[in-house]
């Protein structure tokens, strides 16, 4: 792995690099020709006379205080650097972890100080993902960027020497604890004297220490000793430690890693300490290097799987996916090579990941074996030979090889890291290239002559994955265990990509008003779930509190200040979107999701509209209205409820479930998607009725006779494709799978469009009658018929500005026309069954 060519700080680099910086800083010669460009660079700069004597008065004066304090704790670093360290291992600490100077952020902000103010100010926001300009920090007088940038140096070198100091106190404390020194120390040191490398970390650390403290003294005398009118000091401060942590990321990350490397390494040779103190024989540490040697080779192939993952993931899948030409196959298959190529790819990845797999798990099975033989005449072995412990002994190996497994994967883990951005980088690249090569994801489906997109829209337009929410961390919060099921069923129910940071292109007022409706939605559908199922009365304590935290959570993710880089992005995929609507509305071209595959599709309006046309005169199944039928609908639906109540035919609670509400009701649209998987294209309508007067009836049926459909219906019906190797794995374990048995599937053409409303609704009413209900949760059936009646009849929409009624089936959108559907096919298909079976 990398990791292992990472070494720690040596003290000598330590010394060897602030020394540099220390000679650098030698105090300004004030000669005449000195002071004038002096003088004339601070006037430049707006300074007036007397500013600019004080503030070489103040320079000269910090210079050479600085330069003596630094002399004398160089000579100390110099003096123990000379003892302990040799040129020879001036190359390991080379090959270190970067050091303060190397990685100090003066480099790349004090530098474009002496240019421009504009480009400091610049720098240090790029530096920091924090900085929000709204903390109203002044940059504008010269003394007080001065001050700051000079408090951000201080601030540097004392976060890297914290970071050094972190380190080495950690390898000092695991060597006093356990006696046992890490090989690095030891190689710096030229030691393996226990005393003799314990005093001499301690003295280095002593060092860190003093300076550590001196910076922690010249931040407070700088301090002391401010004119400026800053204000805020404390949050200014707070903000500079925040640009040197993110400056320093890499390094607090390598430190880190270098601190649980360390007590890898320690606990590693306890474990091979306590088993060399077993006295075993020739074959045994043969059978020991065979067991290593397997888990290796296992490894390695988990390493192999992990970069071939990676690069589906990157989109940059080895050559010889890729050396397929795509001309030779279009000159075959007209339209269709991407899809018969794409097709092609896919199955050969799921060979080779079949193939990775296997090779695992006999390497698995493999390594087992040999262990538990292993395992077996040590059994023996111990028997005749009381010294040696089996158990003992084998706990103690297994323990060993488990953690020098996880040390492997950990490094494998980095690779993968580093193996990631360099495929990244390579697929930005590809899509700058006019290079077509066919991708193994879902891609988009043209049906247009020629692609009105370039690669980097068509590459954010396939962007897939599900998107988790971020209050999904909230249910930790509150310990609701309770609901915890629905909610991540709730959790996981988003579109295929979402934007990031869509809250920021919009003001205050409007982010607060999603915040409220957000908070509103998520805690009706955990209310009315604890209610319902478990009892929780709303003002429950546990309730309240849990309202409280969402609320909190939804006002930090919404209103927080973003950092730069999110900012870019947000504004960057913003452009983005904008310029394909551009493209799309220029090229009269329309982007519909597809049906079943859920892709997208980009086709020619003028195609669409044939195709609606098309399908509307084949059908027959809409006519054309008068006028908007909203109202008229609204006060049938409201006509026919209030009668059924005061019947006495539905409860108070079943009104309220099925009553419409005057202000949010909305008249139904038409829309359709295509259907690409079939030939031609054809489109699949959809009405979209979510607001409608009938949209409360629909649900509420759906939820009625659903339950008693699966019920009855159950046994002969498959819901998906995993239900369906279940129930040919029972169908052959009862012995009906023959060499002769014919698996059929069939397809109806426009089955929404197709039914018959009269005879499907007395359907309906049969297939109560015929399993034995008279009334369903005390409601008669004829009263059942007549809430479908009124769903099935009113199903009214506009599209292209005419409005339409749908007189043939049901609607494609609402909730009780799949139920009503289902039952009205398996009714038709039980008696041609019946019929069948008698002739």
């Amino acid at each position: 792995g990398q990791h292992d060519t990472v070494e720690v700080i040596s003290p000598a680099q330590i010394h060897g690099e602030e020394s540099t910086d220390i000679d650098n800083k030698k105090p300004k010669c004030h000669g005449n020709k000195k002071l004038q460009r002096f003088k004339r660079k601070w006037r430049t700069r707006g300074l007036n006379e007397e500013e600019i004597v004080t503030l070489i008065n103040t320079k000269g004066h910090d210079i050479s205080e600085q330069s003596l304090n630094e002399s004398m704790m160089n000579d100390e670093i110099e003096t123990f650097n000379n003892r302990k360290r040799s040129s020879s291992k001036q190359n390991l600490s080379n090959k270190s972890l970067i050091s303060m100077s190397q990685s100090s952020i003066s480099q790349g902000v004090f530098k474009k100080m002496k240019n421009s103010q504009i480009e400091t100010k610049s720098s240090i926001d790029n530096n920091s993902d924090r900085l929000n300009a709204n903390d109203d920090i002044s940059f504008y007088k010269k003394k007080e960027q001065r001050f700051t940038l000079s408090r951000l140096e201080l601030f540097d070198k004392q976060f890297c020497l914290h970071q050094i100091h972190l380190l080495y106190q950690k390898y000092l404390d695991f060597g006093l604890q356990y006696q046992i020194w890490a090989d690095d120390i030891v190689q710096i040191m030229e030691s393996n004297e226990s005393d003799s490398i314990q005093k001499s970390l301690e003295e280095y650390l002593i060092l860190l220490k003093n300076r550590i403290n001196q910076h922690e003294n010249e931040l407070m005398i700088q301090l002391s000793s401010c004119q400026t009118a800053l204000h805020s000091l404390e949050m200014i401060d707070q903000r500079l430690k925040e640009i040197v942590r993110l400056h320093h990321i890499d390094l607090a990350r390598t430190v880190n890693y270098q601190k649980h490397k360390l007590k890898d390494i320690i606990y590693a040779k306890r474990l091979f300490n306590q088993l060399s103190s077993y006295h075993l024989a020739e074959v045994q540490h043969q059978a020991i290097d065979q067991i290593t040697t397997i888990r290796k080779k296992q490894l390695k192939i988990f390493e192999d799987l992990i970069i071939f993952e990676q690069r589906i993931l990157c989109h940059s899948l080895p050559k010889t996916f890729d050396d397929i030409p795509i001309l030779t196959y279009q000159n075959l298959f007209g339209n269709e090579p991407n899809k018969i190529m794409q097709e092609l790819k896919r199955r050969k990845l799921n060979d080779q990941l079949k193939k990775y797999e296997l090779k695992l798990q006999d390497y698995e099975d493999l390594y087992q074996t040999e262990i538990n033989i292993f395992e077996s005449k040590l059994i023996q072995t111990s028997l005749n030979h009381q010294h040696i412990q089996a158990d003992i002994f084998m706990t103690l190996l297994k323990c060993y090889s488990s953690r020098y497994t996880n040390r492997l994967i950990r490094q494998i883990r980095y690779k993968e890291a580093c193996v990631h951005v360099k495929l990244v980088r390579q697929h930005r690249r590809h899509l700058l290239s006019k290079q077509q090569i066919v991708d193994v994801y879902p891609q988009i489906i043209f049906d247009v002559p020629k692609i009105p997109l370039n690669r980097i829209q068509l590459d954010y337009l396939s962007k897939s994955g599900k998107s988790i929410p971020f209050f999904y961390s909230i249910i930790s919060i509150v310990n609701l265990l309770l609901y915890i099921d629905v909610l991540i069923r709730f959790l996981f129910q988003g579109p295929n990509y979402i934007r990031s940071n869509q809250c920021s292109l919009h003001s205050y007022k409007h982010q607060e008003k999603h915040v409220q409706q957000e908070h509103k939605n998520i805690m009706n559908v955990i209310t009315r779930y604890l209610i319902r199922e478990h009892h929780i009365p709303l003002t429950a304590t546990i309730i309240r509190e849990f309202s409280q935290h969402l609320e909190t959570s939804l006002h930090q993710q919404y209103m927080i200040p973003l950092s730069y880089l999110n900012i870019y992005r947000t504004r960057k995929e913003f452009k983005l979107m904008k310029s394909i609507q551009h493209r799309l509305q220029k090229g009269n071209y329309i982007l519909r999701e597809t049906d079943k595959s859920g892709i997208f599709h980009i086709g020619n309006s003028v195609d669409y509209e044939k195709k609606a046309e098309a399908y509307r005169q084949k059908t027959g199944a809409y006519i054309e209205l008068d006028s908007n039928p909203l109202w008229s609908v609204f006060d049938k639906v409201i006509l026919l409820l209030n009668d059924l109540r005061s019947k006495k035919y539905i409860l108070s609670w079943q009104l309220g479930k099925m009553m419409p509400k005057r202000e949010t009701v909305q008249l139904a649209y038409l829309y359709f998607i295509p259907k690409p998987h079939k030939a031609g294209a054809p489109l699949r309508p959809i009405v979209s009725s979510m607001n409608m007067p009938t949209t409360g009836i629909s649900t509420f049926l759906d939820k009625l006779i659903r339950p008693i459909f699966n019920k009855h219906v159950r046994s002969t019906t498959i819901i998906d494709g995993v239900d369906l190797i279940y129930r040919l794995e029972t169908y052959t374990t009862n012995g009906y799978l023959k060499p002769k048995t014919y698996l059929c599937t069939f397809d109806i053409t426009d089955l929404y469009t197709m039914l018959p409303q009269e005879e499907s609704l007395n359907i309906l009413i049969e297939f109560l009658v015929q399993h034995g209900y008279q009334k369903v949760q005390n409601i008669p059936i004829d009263i059942i018929r007549k809430l479908a009646l009124i769903v099935i009849k009113e199903n009214v929409f506009v599209y292209e500005k005419k409005f339409y009624r749908q007189v043939i089936g049901g609607a494609m959108g609402s909730a009780f026309t799949l139920t009503f559907v289902r039952i009205a096919i398996y009714y038709r298909w039980t008696i041609l069954h019946l019929f069948l079976r008698s002739i």
